[in-house]
């Protein structure tokens, strides 16, 4: 994976966020919406699953590229930004422990759920199966 934690002003095509990506969560802060998304790619464990946060107005409004509010993986765990929020929006520093928090409970919650769900379809070797 690609180290971005020191990038300033990293930007996505608008191709991937539109098309390669959903929405998991969203939020109003600062008088802006925040969306919360996934890449998607459902053969992805939890833990290799990539996260990408928005402004929705970028998203709307843009032309060739959108730059996101942060970039997220899981880790032993833990949510860890690869692109921080506050290396690309510095002017909204008073803001970022906020942002950082929604970000990080949207997608503990996005996994919750998923692993609730995902976790009937493992295979068991000790599962038994009813005859009719």
């Amino acid at each position: 994976m690609r180290d971005s934690l020191n990038l300033k002003d990293f930007k996505r095509s608008i191709q991937t966020i539109r098309d390669c990506t959903s929405v998991i969560s969203t939020h109003l802060l600062n008088a802006k919406t925040v969306q919360v998304r996934t890449l998607d790619n459902e053969a992805l464990e939890p833990q290799n699953l990539q996260f990408i946060v928005t402004f929705k107005d970028d998203v709307e409004n843009a032309i060739a590229q959108v730059k996101p509010l942060a970039e997220a993986i899981v880790l032993k765990g833990r949510v860890r930004f690869t692109v921080k929020p506050s290396k690309q929006y510095p002017e909204l520093e008073s803001y970022m422990s906020m942002f950082s928090e929604v970000i990080e409970s949207s997608i503990r919650e996005f996994l919750n759920k998923r692993d609730t769900i995902g976790g009937t379809n493992n295979a068991n070797d000790n599962a038994k199966w009813l005859l009719h």
